[in-house]
């Protein structure tokens, strides 16, 4: 055998185990490749919370979602609390909603999202999740209208930084005290592309937020002394985020935010006169007191594109003590960065709302404050629209024409897209 010969043959045999090498590579990217070609059945078994394990029963709302390419199927639950649906391979996440029979005046409401559960041709047969609910309560304060994407000036140009606002609105048929209730919104003030980095993966290998919540920048907190700020039933407190002044005298889009009894968060450390100019006349004594600021920012910062505001109340304890004490901040999972995030368990949320500007981003509040999340893409910026709380009609019949909102704890099925500022009419 020459040498010409000898090389080739060493060539050929080298070259068939690189490519037997490089096909099982490939075969063992296709076996495991959650976005191959197949279809795979999800069964979905819902587990209730103890002492709740009768209120499994038909018409639980489920919602799956393909964040890659934004395809979204609505299931409901059968009479044993299951449900079933054949799936692509890839990645989904998972939301459920369900409300419970009224126990002392107070509706159970039953959540749970779960982001990346991956549907791939690893396991032989059907996919089967049990999904343990989280045990929550609609709230006597919720927040009735978010008003963050901003408006058109007279010349088209967007204005949208300085005339935001929330309406907290006392859902209930008692008596409600603002005195003590904090505002904020979580960290990040953007939804994420990626998964919160405040989450884990469980046992089951989902990704599962933590219930315990970081708040961003600052706690404002409503002044009083426990009954010094009443809110009737069916009463509402509007909140300015920004600048408490009459904006439309120069932007007819916009709204009038000095007016009587509103409420603003402000205070001068907050040095940026754009976003915190002086508080009009008829907000005297009606200043959000700020509690913490966790930087050196001069303005607040409020998401004009996907925020994440909650109302929350800290119990027992001083709520200045509780966020002064370091062991109620954390850094972020994972940061070198130094700044530090006040956290607060779940349980004390009033009331919180998810809003995405696209439906690919990720969650950053836990199922038991808002299983899913409202929606507003941009393509509604600029036009003096706002997240606005659904009617429930039953609820206000029984009431007497006293309007009670939908209260689900789960936004994409309690918010709908307003067209103009409701602080207009």
């Amino acid at each position: 055998m020459n040498m010409k010969k000898s090389i080739y043959i060493f060539t050929t045999f080298v070259f068939i185990c690189i490519m037997s090498s490089c096909e099982k590579i490939f075969q063992d990217f296709a076996d495991n490749n959650p976005y191959g070609d197949g279809v795979k059945r999800l069964n979905i078994t819902l587990v209730y919370p103890e002492g709740f394990e009768d209120e499994a029963k038909a018409g639980a709302e489920i919602s799956i979602l393909n964040p890659t390419n934004g395809t979204k199927y609505n299931l409901l639950s059968d009479g044993e609390g299951k449900a079933s649906i054949n799936l692509q391979y890839g990645f989904y996440s998972l939301s459920i909603t369900d409300k419970g029979t009224p126990v002392s005046g107070s509706i159970p409401v039953f959540n749970k999202s779960i982001d990346q559960i991956r549907i791939a041709d690893t396991l032989k047969g059907d996919m089967n999740i049990n999904v343990d609910l989280v045990l929550s309560y609609a709230g006597q304060l919720i927040i009735k209208e978010i008003y963050y994407r901003g408006c058109a000036k007279p010349d088209g140009k967007p204005y949208e930084f300085y005339d935001k606002y929330i309406i907290v609105y006392n859902n209930s048929d008692e008596l409600a005290y603002l005195d003590g209730v904090c505002f904020g919104v979580v960290e990040p003030f953007f939804a994420p592309s990626s998964p919160t980095p405040w989450s884990y993966t469980n046992n089951e290998g989902q990704r599962v937020i933590r219930d315990t919540i970081p708040i961003i920048e600052a706690v404002w907190q409503f002044p009083g002394d426990g009954t010094s700020h009443a809110l009737h039933p069916g009463e509402e407190a509007v909140v300015a985020v920004a600048a408490a002044i009459d904006h439309t005298i120069l932007y007819p889009n916009s709204v009038n935010l000095n007016v009587p009894g509103y409420w603003v968060c402000y205070n001068q450390i907050y040095t940026n006169a754009n976003y915190h100019p002086s508080p009009g006349p008829n907000l005297a004594n009606h200043w959000l007191s700020l509690l913490w600021k966790g930087s050196t920012l001069k303005a607040y910062s409020f998401s004009t594109a996907s925020p994440a505001p909650v109302l929350f109340r800290i119990p027992e304890v001083d709520a200045q003590a509780y966020v002064n004490d370091p062991a109620n901040r954390s850094r972020k999972p994972g940061a070198s960065a130094a700044t530090e995030y006040v956290m607060i368990p779940s349980s004390w949320v009033l009331d919180g709302v998810e809003c995405l500007n696209s439906a690919t981003l990720n969650k950053r509040l836990p199922a038991s404050i808002d299983a899913t999340y409202f929606l507003m893409t941009d393509t509604e910026r600029y036009l003096s629209k706002t997240a606005h709380r659904k009617t429930d009609q039953v609820a206000t019949e029984k009431a007497g024409g006293r309007v009670v909102y939908q209260d689900t704890n789960n936004s994409a099925n309690d918010f709908y897209i307003r067209d103009t500022q409701s602080i207009k009419e």
